[in-house]
């Protein structure tokens, strides 16, 4: 029988991840990857792309941001009433 193999993917730190986190988080608006490569190496943290585009699928997959036509934003909030109205299904 033989084994299957599945495609390694990069290896990435706990801190590029909370890098790449507190970056989308202050940024505010959308913001592209090579904004945050260069933010990364600013700040004497520097990333491989492949490694940046991990950290971001694991805010992806947690629901903590999001891609769109203008870039990836932070969109985690722990408000109340945003809450709720996840839970309820209100429009706001």
């Amino acid at each position: 029988m033989a084994a299957s193999r599945s495609v390694p993917r990069p290896d990435i730190t706990l801190g590029t991840t909370e890098g790449v986190m507190s970056l989308l988080r202050e940024a505010g608006d959308p913001v592209s990857r090579n904004w945050l490569l260069s933010q990364l190496k600013n700040s004497g943290h520097t990333t491989s792309r492949a490694r940046l585009n991990r950290a971001l699928n694991f805010c992806f997959e947690h629901g903590l941001a999001i891609e769109g036509s203008k870039g990836v934003q932070w969109t985690h909030t722990t408000s109340p009433s945003l809450l709720r109205a996840l839970v309820k299904g209100n429009r706001l």
